[in-house]
């Protein structure tokens, strides 16, 4: 395989890689944003008897054939939460709260703006038609069909949806717990002023900040400096998480370890190089086995923890990504190729969500690596944004989307119909 892969054949490698996500018992309560591992069912039909849908009079249709209108005697009122104490007989009606079950014998519901009551007597001035008004027992869900099934994305409405049929705990899977580790000797705190020949790390906070967007649990494990003891040290600290993630040190110049170190360490390195921009220096590893799984610091050799025989957190092994240093090319490879590593760690689907939009200026013809280009997406279109290159972070920060663009991709005009991936907001 050549070390210089299409975005295809790196999703293809990604997406070949066996994961077993972890699944626990939880409290329904605990579980926004977790994916369902099981089907959740209902435990009765829904609703469970027929009900009113609005505030009026419980009726018999056959009751309301006077001319020019019918009069009926009220024998009760059935609140939400109350049951009729009998049904009904001819001439009868029950005041009716939304919500509350049929008496036995309606067949329809007047709203109360289509009546008029004095004392035990009501006056029906627009008739009503059977089923009128009525949500019959069982027309939402009937019991033991299925409310939410496995891979769902637990938000506020299925939050909703699984108490309603008293799934009070639900089977879901974990969140993937992946690791953050800088590289480099010119990177320096956000809060200190950097020197001649030195930058901030804002890698670090922005890969955190999208891993937990993506569904992670994250560590930041900080900065390691240049020194092959240090990134060895550091490799091996990263590998007890289920993901690791290392920016910096992936080209080939005299500093950048990170490569030669993972080979060193056992990593089954699957992906050096990528023919996209921004990005080419991206790698994905495999660490082999499960003897670098630890607890505490985790800084012992991988021989050594063998015989130590750890359980492991998890069936998977290590999983690393090598990202570029630059930050535009990190945000990149994570939101298009980890994504979908992650995506299926926590039981979901690792398929993007892809929009096609008009473009609102025209664009150049794209050189020989496919090309993801920040532009902003609104109701008007897609409107590119200049891209000054894979340091550009400040472009990053005003886009909401990614324009992609085929390898040598001809010019495009405006008005031409493209596809963009929307970013995690």
């Amino acid at each position: 395989m050549s070390d210089l892969l299409t975005v295809a054949q790196a999703i293809a490698v990604i997406d070949g890689v066996a994961v077993a996500p972890r699944v626990f018992d939880a409290a329904l309560s605990d579980t926004d944003g977790l994916v369902l591992a099981e089907d959740v069912l209902a435990d009765r039909d829904y609703p469970p008897f027929d009900k009113s849908l609005m505030d009026g009079y419980a009726v018999r249709c056959a009751d309301l054939t006077a001319k020019p209108a019918a009069t009926l005697r009220v024998v009760g009122e059935i609140a939400a939460g109350s049951v009729a104490a009998r049904g009904l007989a001819p001439g009868e009606t029950f005041a009716i709260m939304t919500g509350a079950p049929m008496p036995g014998g309606a067949d329809g519901v007047v709203p109360v703006e289509d009546a008029e009551q004095q004392g035990e007597t009501v006056r029906i001035i627009r008739a009503t038609t059977p089923g009128r008004f009525i949500a019959k027992r069982g027309s939402d869900v009937r019991g033991g069909a299925t409310v939410l099934r496995r891979g769902t994305r637990l938000g506020p409405a299925q939050l909703a949806g699984a108490a309603s049929v008293g799934a009070s705990r639900v089977r879901v899977f974990a969140k993937p717990q992946a690791a953050v580790l800088a590289t480099g000797d010119e990177l320096v705190p956000v809060d200190q002023t950097p020197g001649p020949a030195q930058i901030r790390n804002s890698n670090s906070l922005m890969l955190v900040t999208l891993l937990k967007r993506l569904g992670c649990d994250v560590t930041d494990l900080g900065v390691v400096r240049d020194t092959p003891e240090a990134v060895r040290s550091a490799l091996l600290d990263g590998m007890r998480f289920d993901a690791l993630f290392v920016t910096g040190g992936m080209s080939m110049g005299r500093h950048d370890y990170v490569p030669r170190t993972l080979l060193d360490l056992g990593v089954d390195l699957r992906i050096t190089k990528l023919r996209i921009k921004p990005g080419k220096p991206f790698v994905f590893g495999i660490a082999r086995g499960s003897g670098f799984r630890v607890q505490g610091s985790g800084k012992t050799e991988p021989s050594a923890l063998s015989s130590l025989n750890p359980e492991p957190r998890t069936p998977n092994p290590p999983f690393v990504f090598g990202l570029p240093g630059n930050p535009v090319s990190g945000f990149v490879c994570t939101i298009r190729l980890a994504a979908r590593l992650l995506a299926r760690l926590r039981g979901a689907d690792p398929e993007p969500r892809w929009i096609s939009a008009s473009l609102l200026a025209p664009l150049a013809a794209n050189g020989p690596r496919e090309f993801y280009q920040p532009v902003i997406l609104s109701e008007h279109g897609v409107a590119p944004l200049e891209w000054k290159g894979s340091a550009d972070v400040y472009t990053l920060a005003a886009a909401n989307a990614l324009l992609v663009r085929a390898e040598n991709e001809p010019a495009r005009s405006a008005g031409d119909v493209v596809r963009v991936l929307e970013l995690p907001s």
